[in-house]
């Protein structure tokens, strides 16, 4: 009788984890307070003439202690990873207003007082690196020589007038460029800087595309270059994955984005 009462009350611990016909699928997930149950009542009846081996308990005891651990290791790794989505909801948020440079991002919209900026990886060291800027139709506004730069990445910012790469302001020649216009004052006079020359007007506000050649073994080859745009938005969606939307309609995940401007 000692054995049947044990087979029916494990049975019915087990039963809790089956599936029955008449009354519909249950869980099958064994956890740390069933599996107490079921440990319990194979112990209450047990047959007091051959009790369960010691060996065997002390296995069935560390079952248990993996399945607590298991647990516990699960409800740990879902805290880290809510946590890591609420970082990056709010590191995603923070950038609404930045610009930032992206993958599969055409042109960047140069406004006012602003500026835009491409970046590419360069895969060889290269006396001969240059920047084409051309406007939104394909015309090719001005063509830039830059000059030798390493293998790696390249950044550059352009305010319509000036040209930054890798954070260092390059010396152009006016002379060589297409836009020759200056800023003037309302009395129509050429405005000034501290020292003497006259201030270079930019282009106007609108959008713009880069495109980097670099000379490399006796070829010019385009690099593959991403322009910068101004997050108008983010969006979390399912699962808490967030997407970044672009000025223009391009959207990036936040994995996505290869530098944040200043």
């Amino acid at each position: 009788m000692a054995d049947v009462s044990a087979a029916g009350s494990s049975q019915a611990v087990l039963d809790q984890y089956s599936s029955d016909n008449d009354k519909g699928p249950k869980s099958n997930e064994l956890g740390r307070n069933e599996f107490l149950k079921l440990l319990v009542a194979q112990m209450n009846n047990q047959n007091p003439l051959e009790p369960q081996d010691n060996s065997e308990f002390v296995a069935q005891l560390a079952q248990f202690s993996a399945v607590e651990g298991m647990e516990n290791l699960n409800g740990t790794v879902d805290d880290m990873a809510s946590k890591l989505r609420s970082s990056q909801a709010l590191q995603a948020s923070s950038m609404v207003g930045q610009s930032v440079i992206v993958p599969g991002n055409e042109y960047g919209l140069l406004q006012n007082g602003d500026l835009i900026a491409g970046f590419a990886e360069l895969p060889a060291t290269t006396m001969d690196l240059s920047l084409e800027i051309q406007s939104s139709s394909g015309q090719t506004l001005e063509t830039i020589s830059v000059g030798q730069h390493d293998k790696g990445p390249v950044s550059m910012r352009w305010d319509g007038a000036n040209l930054e790469v890798d954070g260092k302001i390059i010396d152009l020649d006016r002379k060589l460029l297409n836009n020759q216009e200056y800023l003037k004052d309302e009395e129509g006079e050429v405005l000034t800087d501290n020292n003497g020359n006259p201030i270079p007007a930019p282009y106007a506000a609108g959008e713009y595309k880069f495109i980097i050649r670099a000379s490399i073994d006796g070829k010019t080859e385009a690099l593959d270059t991403a322009m910068s745009g101004k997050v108008d938005s983010v969006t979390i969606g399912a699962n808490s994955k967030v997407t970044l939307n672009l000025a223009g309609g391009t959207k990036a995940a936040l994995s996505d984005v290869k530098q944040i401007l200043d």
